[in-house]
């Protein structure tokens, strides 16, 4: 056993050595910038036992605390091996996100199933967020990213919760919702509301939880879909009619996009997006869905192919509609060593482009494209990645 005498030399060295001689806020620039603090705060719980000095800086780091991520894997830690689980630990965990962050803006995950199981509510460890103080903690949210792609059922419970509108709220980020026929749910009034991103929204009927929700300051939306796109996304996309960046996204594994028709006239309205000036076109678009979409001030086009898909593109389908008044295009294609674009689907978007003064790619089409006369003649200004 280690004598009195050793333990304090021992923590005499710990005092001294370099780290510990860190003044306060360079400590907290790199606890805020390391890999645990970007994923949850909790895995944070270590460091605050390693030393005296360490504890006080995180607990009263404001910014470090306003990060509140609520999953599956958080809760697990909180339940006790027993058939009625309790979650008064996990309550407090967010009690002192909201207590030693106030009163800075809150970025706040929900990705965590909070069905009804064996008479549990767990729904409850959302109260001291969405429901406590005056106003409620909830209003201090800035961003906001709410997962339900496993837990359909949470949807109009925790909706029920949310506060009529969220006055600080800057970016939203919603996966997997699928509503069918709850009319009723609203998400809230978002004055403040600049950025959005969707993905899967799989709705039976048409969708209406954006509907009397105006978002004239929403800039940038991202539409993501990896169970086939249908009928539906095209009023999700033109709610937001003001945006000046669309980006449409195929995030499915398979080769080719489905798209699924579902004969309703009331889905077969354009989205008129009169502020458009950029869109970026990830992976395979069904033509349905470009087809619809009308942007008169639109400037710039991107073509990649993504991580999902790696040899989809919408090289040989983009509408020439949409690129009347396009000046930039940007063509990321990623095939294989040996492989480049067809030259025709490059001629035809190119071609189509009767304003187009630059494109950005990769060098591979850009020697491809310096061989073609056509091109030659167009005097485009060719940029490499």
């Amino acid at each position: 056993m280690d004598s009195p005498r050793k333990n304090n030399q021992l923590s005499s060295l710990s005092q001294q050595s370099p780290i510990s001689l860190l003044p306060s806020e360079l400590l907290r620039e790199i606890f805020s910038f390391s890999p645990i603090a970007s994923r949850e705060l909790f895995d944070l719980r270590r460091a605050l036992f390693v030393c005296k000095h360490w504890h006080n800086v995180i607990v009263n780091d404001k910014k470090l605390w306003s990060t509140i991520i609520i999953s599956d894997d958080i809760l697990g830690r909180f339940i006790p091996n027993t058939k009625w689980p309790k979650f008064s630990r996990a309550g407090a965990y967010i009690r002192a996100c909201l207590d030693r962050s106030a009163p800075l803006s809150l970025d706040v995950t929900l990705s965590a199933s909070f069905e009804d199981t064996d008479g549990t509510h767990c729904c409850s460890v959302l109260d001291d967020l969405l429901n406590s103080g005056e106003p409620r903690h909830i209003q201090r949210c800035r961003s906001l990213s709410w997962s339900m792609e496993y837990a359909f059922d949470d949807i109009p419970v925790v909706a029920t919760l949310l506060p009529p509108s969220l006055e600080r709220l800057e970016y939203l980020f919603l996966k997997g919702f699928s509503f069918d026929n709850r009319s009723s749910i609203r998400f809230p009034q978002c004055p403040r509301l600049k950025e959005v991103h969707l993905v899967d929204h799989s709705d039976g009927l048409p969708p209406k939880y954006f509907v009397n929700r105006d978002h004239p300051h929403v800039e940038k939306l991202t539409y993501a879909c990896g169970t086939g796109w249908v009928d539906h996304d095209i009023p999700y996309i033109q709610w937001f009619h003001a945006i000046r960046t669309l980006v449409l996204e195929d995030a499915s594994l398979s080769s080719s996009s489905e798209y699924i028709f579902f004969e309703d006239p009331e889905n077969m309205s354009i989205a008129h997006l009169g502020c458009l000036e950029t869109l970026k076109l990830i992976g395979s678009i069904p033509l349905e869905i470009m087809e619809r979409l009308h942007a008169p001030m639109l400037r710039k086009v991107e073509i990649t192919t993504g991580n999902a898909a790696p040899k989809t593109h919408v090289l040989d389908t983009v509408p020439l509609v949409l690129l009347q008044s396009v000046t930039e295009v940007g063509i990321s294609i990623c095939l294989s060593d040996d492989e480049t674009p067809d030259p025709q689907d490059l001629q035809r978007v190119i071609c189509g482009a009767p304003s187009l003064t630059s494109i950005i790619g990769t060098f591979g089409i850009g020697e491809l494209l310096a061989g073609e006369g056509w091109f030659r003649e167009r005097h485009i200004v060719y940029h490499c990645l």
